[in-house]
């Protein structure tokens, strides 16, 4: 990689996210092997102000807005699209599409979800969600742009987030995982 290349910021959307924290995760990883990170938030808080400490340039705004999503990928040639679940995922995930194919990105990573792979056009899914990252995933594809679909199942620090209390009082992780694949990936965590 050029050393121009590694001055051009790589876009982080989500960089501030709660549960699962992958934007955070990407930015605190690209930043401690020396890339230069644009982070994108939603809210200029406390998190925010700890990936600038970090050094990150955080940029603020909505994926739903347009100028915004401008502001965010011009001038980035590289970029990891992770959004939290929302009903809104698809049109955040479009206007991102639109605006980095306008602004030419070269290299376009898409946190998907591991159940599309097994989606097609006559099988989706009932979870609004999955169906959303499946069409996601659809548009990218016609889009032309290079995109990399990375594919998880669920992150094991949002489940032990959310059965903390259960797991402390008796020793066990109950989940209603039913008939339901999972292969939970483990990203560093910290509760501090």
């Amino acid at each position: 990689m050029s050393k121009a290349q590694r001055e051009l910021p790589i876009l982080v959307t989500g960089a501030a996210g709660r549960i699962g924290s992958v934007g955070r995760t990407v930015t605190e990883l690209l930043l401690a092997r020396g890339f230069q990170v644009r982070a994108q938030v939603r809210v200029d808080d406390e998190r925010a102000a700890r990936l600038r400490a970090l050094g990150a340039e955080v940029v603020v705004g909505d994926l739903l807005d347009l100028m915004a999503v401008h502001r965010a990928i011009e001038g980035c040639e590289r970029l990891c699209f992770a959004m939290s679940v929302a009903p809104t995922y698809l049109e955040a995930a479009v206007n991102v599409a639109v605006v980095a194919k306008h602004h030419g990105v070269k290299a376009f990573v898409n946190l998907s979800q591991m159940t599309v792979n097994e989606m097609d056009i006559f099988n989706t899914t009932s979870s609004p969600q999955q169906k959303q990252h499946w069409l996601a995933e659809q548009i990218l594809s016609w889009s032309g742009l290079p995109v990399v679909e990375v594919r998880p199942t669920a992150f094991m620090e949002g489940l032990l987030l959310q059965t903390a209390k259960t797991v402390s009082l008796q020793d066990k992780i109950m989940a209603p995982f039913g008939m339901g694949k999972n292969s939970p990936s483990l990203q560093p965590m910290s509760l501090g």
